[in-house]
């Protein structure tokens, strides 16, 4: 990385050498660095990020290290992958009972995963391929005896640690914990081992975990989109000819010393850094580090040389096929991080597309003309791929979609763009800046990426500045020079390919996790270790929310911003999708209408030249329309806003194209699986047949629809009755008499429309089965409870976090880690939104297809056996809940979506108190019984989908009669 210290100025310098002189650990920070980083560099050459930041008592801690998928060798692709999972199992000190007895089967593990790599995968080696990992199991069986599995996840949960994961990239593998503020020492302790002494046991099962991540990525077809541009782009460097999680072949066929000596290799401290954001001294953090990760010898790193690409003189293409909606990518290579190009193309992107007033925005968007489009970046450190997107509209092929983007592109060589959009550009990049760096989980990220792509983290602070200073005259000879035919178009359809093999799992013996043996000392140690407390802070409503009313009827609750310049004001109506199938298509014309004065586009640029954003959203029994941006411009959005509402004019050449678009998103969202499985198959799980996602307008109904009936619902919208939340730094008269002024409010309200009743249904052991093509199986058990009962919140916190909640869980442990049954799974007892619904559990596996019935067995013997008491596990639970609360702070407009809720479920405070104070008395008989009352054997609901051609249909058929439902049955349309 770059000196940074070069680019200060004189007194910016003696002032860091004065720092030096008072404490040896001194440090560069950044000129206007909105984050007040500071950078250390350790002796060994370990770079430490440090941002303190007290809005709430938490840190979030990043470790990461210059080890992605790039530095893989050519015939052991997805090893940085391997060893990030690997790096989850432990150490010499803890992990396991008795590192004596289990050391001596691990080393007879690797020799025996290095032999069955020798051995050809061709037919005739089959059985000798076979009878090796037979050998493999039945050593690996014999070596979990001594392995306590997920003593990491157990140390995390303790400490009261959120979102325990990690993920690798081409640049880089990062180990993620959001942890408490006074639990920092504990959590070093860990890092540190955890880093120096790693142990690889567990580690066939965990292959299966990788097999299943695999196959999930088969499904994945942006995924598919994504390799496919990069191999035409990257005939030479790794970015296009590997990829991060790897080949079949190589997943298969892993290495256990290959993987040991790349951590060897790469995990040093002068090619490692830690970020740390929040709240944090950071001069003490930095003697912690030190004490933990000072001792770390250096040593050389590889040098990695990228392979210099030849140059696109003439367009390539490729096309790929999957289940989801079509769709063209134009992609360009480019220089890496740090370079002219991109920070200028990271301008560009927004100058096309910013969701308001880009050129495709404007002339590609709002005309109907595709369905969607979008431009951005990918900066990595040896290039950056600049990709256009687009989605076709109903009969439009994909080569059109992609001449319009090009079309369009074409037009910053012309300067056929307006002379305001750069500063506009210029403010809401600031804007978003402000946003990002006001969550101090972003300013850890951000650390990461800039040390792994090389970047000075002065050159971070300051693109904004810079880009600031680019004429449109820079974009139109920056566009003729770099945007000809040096591109690559990846085209994908919808279709069944054939070509793609999935990852076959191997028949394992269930290993022992020994969940029930207690813990190591190197866990017990750290448990004993008692840190400063931190004390909960609860949310007063009469204090901490004011209230007002606009024109004596309008409630409006305040949250006042001390921190910063951005305001968001929200209208909440009393009614929703239940109320009127109209008001979904309404909303949506409201994003493309014009108003007497205003076209459509003006309204959108009129908004951007604001850094204003306004958004709507239609729930069953709730109607949101949203607004944020700079405090400065609240009056002037407010009133656009408004005035876009009551004078939105009926078009019925937009509402022709408007139709034709929400037609075409309807069949591209029957296609994505996501949309299906969690959207349309819960709601039919809960609801039955009628329910609040399928109750909506017919194809034909759509079709019909006259623009007038949809600016009828718009210009009468502020006449029911609905309130306002307000959290800025405007002041509260200011806000009233604002409101007073611009915001409109009958003399009464109108009543709101009878809506349709959906009744949750109870569970009628059925199996519903949706047929998708995809490699994967995904189910969802549902089970019904009760009214929301206040009582019950601290028990159902318990039953969460100790049962399904985390990597250390019940559910995680027996399903994942012991059976290698799934790549994700969890279960949830979920608390409704209001006191009219009910609690649902919703217990969740996603599995290959040939794991389905053991699947369905394991995740049903959990929810229906007595629940299994691991001593450890519940005494680390309980413990994260407590930490949890302790440290967990609701800022921002989350105090008044806190109290929204607290007032919809006829609550009169924060109850996270109650949480607290009854958690420590409860046993885990509670919890038994808790389990037994509300989940064992309880009437369920199951929803399967998958590729019915590869599902054991009998073993489904041991849970309920089975319903085929179509995509017209839960869609409505």
């Amino acid at each position: 990385m770059k000196k940074i210290v070069v680019f200060l100025p004189l007194a910016f310098l003696i002032f860091v050498i004065g720092c030096a002189k008072k404490d040896k650990y001194s440090y560069v920070t950044v000129p206007n660095d909105p984050t007040n980083g500071r950078i250390y560099t350790l002796p060994n050459g370990l770079t430490v990020y440090i941002s303190q930041y007290s809005a709430e008592p938490r840190i979030q801690t990043l470790i990461a290290t210059k080890a992605g998928s790039k530095f893989d060798p050519h015939d052991a692709t997805g090893l940085a992958h391997y060893l990030e999972h690997m790096l989850f199992k432990g150490t010499d000190k803890y992990g396991t009972a008795d590192y004596a007895k289990e050391k001596p089967l691990l080393d007879e593990i690797d020799t025996l995963c290095e032999q069955y790599r020798h051995i050809p995968m061709d037919d005739k080696d089959t059985m000798a391929r076979k009878a090796m990992y037979t050998k493999i199991d039945s050593v690996s069986y014999l070596a979990s005896h001594y392995a306590i599995a997920n003593e990491y996840d157990k140390m995390m949960t303790a400490i009261g640690s959120r979102g325990t994961n990690a993920f690798t990239s081409v640049e880089q593998t990062v180990f993620q914990e959001d942890i408490p503020s006074n639990e920092l020492e504990p959590y070093l302790q860990i890092e540190s081992d955890r880093f120096q002494n790693p142990e690889m046991r567990l580690f066939h099962t965990e292959l299966e975990a990788v097999y299943e991540e695999k196959n999930r990525n088969l499904d994945n077809d942006d995924e598919k989109v994504y390799e496919a541009q990069n191999a035409l782009l990257f005939k030479k460097h790794p970015y296009g000819t590997q990829t991060t999680i790897g080949t079949i072949h190589d997943l298969k066929n892993p290495s256990l010393k290959d993987i040991i000596n790349y951590f060897h290799t790469y995990y040093v401290p002068n090619n490692m850094v830690i970020a740390l954001s929040g709240d944090i001294n950071p001069d003490t953090a930095i003697r912690m580090i030190d004490k933990y990760f000072g001792s770390y010898v250096s040593k050389p790193v590889p040098a990695f040389d990228p392979p210099k690409e030849d140059p696109i003189t003439t367009p390539e293409y490729k096309t790929v096929v999957g289940p989801e909606a079509p769709y063209v990518s134009i992609g360009y290579r480019f220089p890496g991080a740090g370079s002219k190009e991109a920070d200028m193309l990271d301008l560009i992107s927004q100058v096309l597309t910013n969701n308001q007033a880009g050129l495709f925005d404007i002339d590609l968007k709002q005309q109907f003309k595709v369905l969607n489009a979008n431009a951005g970046n990918s900066t990595m450190k040896d290039y950056t791929v600049w990709a256009l997107q687009a989605y076709p509209k109903e009969g439009q092929s994909l080569e059109d979609a992609r001449d319009l983007l090009l079309k369009e592109q074409d037009k910053l060589k012309t300067g056929d763009f307006p002379d305001w959009l750069i500063g506009a550009v210029i403010n809401n990049m600031k804007l978003q800046q402000i946003q990002q760096f006001r969550q101090y989980q972003s300013r850890a990220y951000n650390f990461v990426q800039a040390f792994t792509s090389g970047e000075d983290w002065g050159d971070v602070v300051t693109e904004v500045d810079r880009l600031s200073k680019v004429t449109k005259q820079d974009i139109m000879d920056f566009a003729k020079a770099n945007f000809n035919n040096n591109y690559v178009v990846v085209y994908k359809k919808v279709g069944y390919d054939s070509t793609v093999e999935k990852v076959h799992s191997n028949k394992i013996t269930p290993i022992q996790t020994n969940a029930k043996s207690g813990s190591s000392a190197f866990v017990k140690r750290i448990e004993d270790e008692k840190m400063p407390s931190v004390q909960p802070v609860y949310i007063d409503y009469k204090k901490d929310v004011q209230q007002f009313t606009v024109a004596n009827k309008l409630p409006v609750y305040y949250v006042k911003n001390t921190e910063d310049s951005i305001f968001n004001v929200y209208y909440l109506f009393d009614f929703g999708g239940k109320n009127s199938k109209l008001l979904k298509p309404a909303m949506k014309y409201l994003e493309y209408g014009g108003t007497s004065k205003l076209n459509p586009a003006q309204v959108q640029q009129e908004f951007y030249k604001l850094a204003c954003t306004f958004n709507t959203f239609v729930d069953k029994d709730k109607l949101y329309v949203t607004m944020t941006g700079l405090s400065s411009n609240f009056v002037p959005a407010v009133k656009l806003l408004e005035n876009l509402i009551s004078d939105v004019q009926p078009d019925t050449a937009v509402m022709k194209k408007l139709v034709g678009a929400i037609l075409k998103q309807r069949e591209n969202e029957k296609q994505d699986k996501n949309t299906i499985l969690f959207q349309a198959m819960y709601s039919y799980g809960i609801y039955g047949g009628l329910n609040p996602y399928n109750y909506t307008l017919s194809n034909t109904e759509l079709e019909n629809l006259k623009p007038q009936q949809l600016t009828d619902i718009l210009h009468h919208l502020t006449s029911y009755p609905h309130h306002i939340l307000y959290y800025g730094p405007e002041d509260t008269k200011q806000l009233q008499s604002d409101l007073e002024q611009y915001h409109k409010v009958p003399a009464s309200f109108e009543a709101v429309p009878v809506g349709e009743k959906f009744e949750q249904k109870e569970g009628d052991d059925q199996v519903y089965v949706v047929d998708h093509d995809m490699k994967q199986t995904e189910i969802i058990v549902l089970e019904k409870g009760g009214k929301y009962d206040i009582n019950l919140s601290p028990i159902a916190s318990m039953y969460n976090e100790y049962f399904g909640g985390s990597m250390a869980s019940v559910v995680f442990q027996t399903l994942r880690e012991s059976k290698a049954l799934a790549y994700s799974t969890f279960c949830n007892y979920g608390a409704p939104g209001d006191s009219t619904e009910s609690y649902y559990n919703l217990a969740y596996i996603g599995a290959q297809e040939d794991k389905l019935p053991l699947a369905m067995d394991g995740m049903f013997a959990l929810l229906n056996d007595s629940m299994p008491r691991y001593e450890q596990l519940w005494s680390t639970s309980k413990v994260a809940v407590m930490k949890n609360i302790e440290s967990a702070r609701i800022i921002r407009d989350g105090i008044l979506f806190n109290y929204e809720t607290a007032r919809k479920r006829g609550v009169d405070h924060d109850t996270r108190k109650d949480v607290y104070e009854k958690t420590p008395a409860i046993t885990f008989a509670d919890i038994q019984k808790f389990h037994a009352e509300k989940i064992a054997h309880h009437p369920y609901t199951i929803l399967v989908m998958g590729n019915k051609k590869d599902m054991n249909m009998e073993a489904l058929a041991k849970y309920g009669k089975i319903t085929n439902l179509t995509l017209e049955d839960i869609f409505g349309y």
